[in-house]
């Protein structure tokens, strides 16, 4: 038992629980400490070899669990075998799941430093060796100061776009641009979901991710706009998680128009994209995206894209391969408290967004051109072969050396 485990155990032991309940929060500091401390020690940064090991959430439905599982699957397409480590119930606590020194050629974790935390507290931050990667997305200007500081849990950051590397300038460790990969191969085969009506849209968000600033109402007032009731076009506004924010969720759903339906569910992925590839038109309002995963996806599947024109989303986009909509900076407020105020958004022009969306409905052509440029820009960016050259060349060395 390590050190840490022996003193919780005699924190157990010794103290009654309403008193550990009471000093729990000073535990949790010391623990942090701890943990902190024992990550920057020397690891072996330079000199441990071994096997690929990717740490993050694989069983998830959000972004972050997305991005590590495309990087393993990324690693494998081009021969590489990986190591899958689930860290879904990481917590704050004892060392308990690694029982010695375990050697890797490069410990990737597609974890936020808060949960990066608690994911090497979980594992045992002095029983890593190796050089460790954090990929990390944030969709504001600037990362917060705690994120920057704690990038000194690792030997280098990964940013899915230039944007998000741009938040994490003054990092405590060189940040890297290490865009998500896709793979086309999945798209072409995806069956689109059945024609609703003559035009279809599809918006998507998660509740989770900031009601305020994924703008789900910009997306029904730039619909309503151009569409006014018109029943032949429907939007498909698919959320999920809205049942943690029921008012929420009923007030969007009273500001739908009569074409636009609000769907709140966790999909099997597969018909997500079934959803998606039915459409004639994704739309993302959005006022920031780390990476903007989602619209990858819509492109990848020959869906042409409606689009806020900033943040991580122009690493892939432009006016050649999407319908870009202008915007005004505003202050950044968010109801949910996801992010605190004192930063700027985008708040994008709803007319404009509106024009777009008349110009697919009456120019087939146009759609038809840009879900073209859109599946090429994608298999040029965002291929296997594309993002691993992104890595850094000790990784590149460790995939190559780990292939059987």
């Amino acid at each position: 038992m390590s050190a840490l485990g022996a003193a919780r155990q005699l924190w157990r032991s010794v103290l009654p629980q309403s008193l550990r309940k009471h000093a729990s929060p000073l535990l949790n500091r010391a623990l942090e400490a701890y943990v902190r401390a024992a990550a920057r020690a020397p690891h072996g940064a330079d000199t441990a070899t071994g096997p690929i090991r990717i740490v993050g959430y694989f069983a998830g439905s959000h972004g972050i669990a997305a991005s590590a599982r495309l990087a393993a699957r990324a690693f494998e397409a081009l021969g590489v075998p990986v190591e899958r480590i689930d860290v879904t119930d990481a917590k704050l606590g004892w060392e308990g799941r690694l029982t010695a020194p375990t050697k890797a050629g490069a410990w990737i974790f597609h974890l936020n430093p808060p949960e990066l935390l608690a994911a090497l507290a979980c594992l045992g931050p002095r029983r890593l060796i190796g050089p460790r990667y954090g990929f990390w997305a944030y969709e504001l200007p600037r990362a917060p100061a705690l994120w920057l500081r704690d990038a000194a849990l690792v030997d280098e950051v990964w940013a899915p776009s230039a944007y998000t590397a741009r938040a994490l300038a003054g990092a405590a460790a060189p940040v890297r641009v290490v865009p998500h990969p896709l793979f086309l191969e999945d798209y072409a085969t995806v069956r689109a979901g059945p024609r609703r009506a003559a035009f279809q849209g599809v918006s998507l968000f998660d509740f989770n991710s900031s009601l305020a600033r994924k703008n789900p109402r910009g997306v029904l007032a730039a619909w309503d706009q151009a569409f006014a009731g018109d029943p032949e076009c429907e939007l498909t506004l698919k959320t999920q998680n809205g049942g943690l924010f029921p008012e929420e969720l009923a007030a969007l759903r009273a500001a739908a128009p009569a074409n636009v339906r609000v769907v709140d569910a966790v999909w099997p992925y597969a018909e997500v994209q079934s959803l998606i590839a039915g459409a004639d038109v994704l739309i993302s309002l959005h006022r920031a995206e780390g990476f903007g995963l989602t619209l990858a996806e819509a492109m990848a599947l020959g869906v042409p894209v409606l689009a806020t024109a900033w943040s991580g989303v122009l690493d892939f986009m432009d006016a050649d391969c999407a319908l870009l909509v202008s915007f005004q900076p505003i202050p950044a407020a968010d109801p949910q408290g996801v992010y605190e105020a004192g930063q700027t958004w985008a708040d994008p022009d709803i007319a404009a967004a509106a024009r777009g969306l008349v110009r697919l409905r009456s120019d087939p052509a146009l759609g038809q051109r840009l879900a073209a440029a859109g599946r090429a820009r994608v298999a040029l960016q965002l291929s296997p072969q594309a993002w691993f050259e992104t890595l850094p060349a000790r990784v590149q060395a460790a995939a190559r050396a780990a292939k059987p």
